[in-house]
């Protein structure tokens, strides 16, 4: 079987807003921190996955990518900057999926600690025309690679709970489609999850939050 040259993948991010990204992190966080926590998340994963993911790589965002941090990111490395259309997490991954073409992946923005031989296996998985997936250890996922269409897998998924990634295998299996796994992350959610994620930048951040 010839192998794929070049497979997209798309990052995942809210618009890092005051008030309206990463508010889990609150009381714990101020709005402002929360801001720029989620920046740094976003930093890091466009860094990692920039430099070990062989095709291009974008940055689907929503609602504005009128926003200047985000502008500056296409300078700093070689991606574009998109806006994800609406609907729900379901109808915004499988837009960004068809419009990059198969095979293509996504992926949040949660998980910049993610080795980088795991990227490497995706990419691998899905040249040989597989399906894969990265679980997160809260019921949901942080990757999703898909070979060729499969939209029914997006369909009546209950975003957000810890139940995503069982019913999203069901509906592959339900249409003869195995998605492969790659090992289980931890998503940066919650302050608990933050505080215990061994990545300098985030560290570094946590020590300057102490000494204000």
């Amino acid at each position: 079987m010839a192998k794929i040259r070049s497979i997209p993948l798309v990052l995942f991010a809210k618009t890092p807003i005051a008030g309206e990204v990463k508010t889990r992190l609150q009381p714990q966080c101020t709005p402002q921190q929360c801001v720029d926590i989620a920046r740094i998340l976003i930093s890091e994963s466009v860094r990692v996955v920039s430099r070990v993911w062989p095709g291009s790589v974008s940055l689907a965002v929503w609602p504005d990518a009128n926003d200047s941090f985000l502008q500056r990111l296409p300078s700093d490395h070689d991606l574009s900057v998109l806006v994800q259309v609406a609907g729900d997490l379901g109808d915004k991954m499988h837009a960004a999926l068809q419009q990059s073409g198969y095979p293509a992946a996504v992926m949040g923005c949660d998980v910049p600690h993610i080795p980088s031989a795991h990227l490497s296996q995706a990419y691998r998985w899905l040249s040989d025309g597989r399906d894969v997936i990265g679980p997160s250890a809260d019921g949901g996922y942080y990757l999703l690679g898909l070979a060729r269409p499969a939209p029914t897998i997006f369909n009546g998924i209950k975003w957000g709970t810890d139940q995503v990634l069982t019913a999203t295998l069901d509906r592959a299996h339900n249409i003869d489609r195995r998605l492969l796994s790659l090992p289980v992350l931890n998503d940066i959610d919650t302050w608990a999850d933050l505080s215990t994620t061994p990545l300098p930048a985030l560290q570094a951040y946590l020590k300057t939050m102490q000494q204000e």
